[in-house]
């Protein structure tokens, strides 16, 4: 597993949270950056923490709390688009110099897409995840930043190639100079893969198809069933795109097991169902 001992959990319960900081993307200057727990925050039952989502029942005030919270410790305000489980990517730029980020966030509202890409300084690109992967993507020599939201369908449709696609043809990226962190996410000892997922990869593209990463065990009815890892099939994409290997860090949780005290997890925890958040930018 690449990069695993690289991560950093950073807690600081004073200030109402917990997160992940990955060292290559720490250790650049330029770079703001945190996937963020469920500890801490101010959201009430279920959610019992800091949920960063307004579309799984709780409170609008609780998730803007939360959010204030991952404002104040990244130092950068927040822009986020709506999820469409696809593989649409998005570049997110100010009209003219000048303009205010309540501006920038307002046109974003209306935008769908699964991962932004941005050389906008003073701006946190902000997603929120629960088992889907998060890829944070920083390219230090033309300066640009991507978060992309790797679920199996984004897996599917090559999200994170896509994503350096976009990068290069916008802001001359190359793949090999990229550094990248992979957040929690589901892996292959938690998700049984449904039959759409089975037809949906097997009708991708290559990079998609290719590298997807599947693992086959006898369930307790003795029959045969095959388990789906979103980790680790972002991984292998971006590794196929060009990235390098040694550029590339791992979170090594698991949503549905090993990170379930830390993160939420969709399939695991339906009844509770809240979204912890993930911010990466310029500063």
């Amino acid at each position: 597993m690449i990069g695993l001992a690289r991560r950093r959990l950073i807690d600081i319960h004073a200030d109402h949270c917990a997160y992940l900081l990955f060292d290559r993307l720490d250790a650049a200057p330029a770079v703001a950056h945190g996937v963020f727990t469920r500890q801490g925050g101010f959201s009430g039952p279920p959610f019992n923490g800091l949920n960063c989502s307004v579309s799984v029942g709780d409170t609008v005030e609780a998730v803007q709390r939360n959010r204030q919270v991952i404002v104040g410790e990244i130092g950068l305000p927040l822009v986020s688009v709506r999820i469409e489980h696809g593989n649409t990517v998005t570049v997110v730029e100010r009209a003219h110099p000048d303009e205010p980020v309540d501006d920038v966030r307002a046109r974003l509202r209306a935008t769908t897409a699964d991962a932004m890409v941005t050389r906008e300084r003073g701006l946190g690109l902000f997603l929120a995840f629960a088992d889907c992967a998060p890829i944070l993507l920083y390219d230090p020599r033309h300066q640009v930043v991507a978060l992309a939201h790797g679920g199996w369908r984004g897996a599917a449709g090559a999200i994170g190639p896509h994503t350096l696609r976009v990068m290069r043809e916008r802001f001359e990226t190359r793949a090999d100079e990229v550094i990248v962190g992979i957040g929690p996410a589901i892996e292959a000892c938690c998700y049984e893969a449904r039959a759409e997922m089975r037809a949906r990869f097997a009708a991708a593209e290559s990079v998609a198809r290719d590298t997807v990463v599947f693992a086959e065990r006898v369930g307790e009815d003795g029959a045969s069933h095959l388990f789906l890892d979103v980790t680790h099939s972002n991984e292998r994409q971006l590794l196929a795109a060009g990235v390098r290997a040694n550029h590339l860090e791992v979170a090594g949780y698991c949503t549905g097991c090993t990170g379930a005290h830390l993160f939420y997890s969709h399939r695991m925890e339906p009844a509770v169902d809240g979204r912890f958040g993930v911010v990466m930018g310029l500063q």
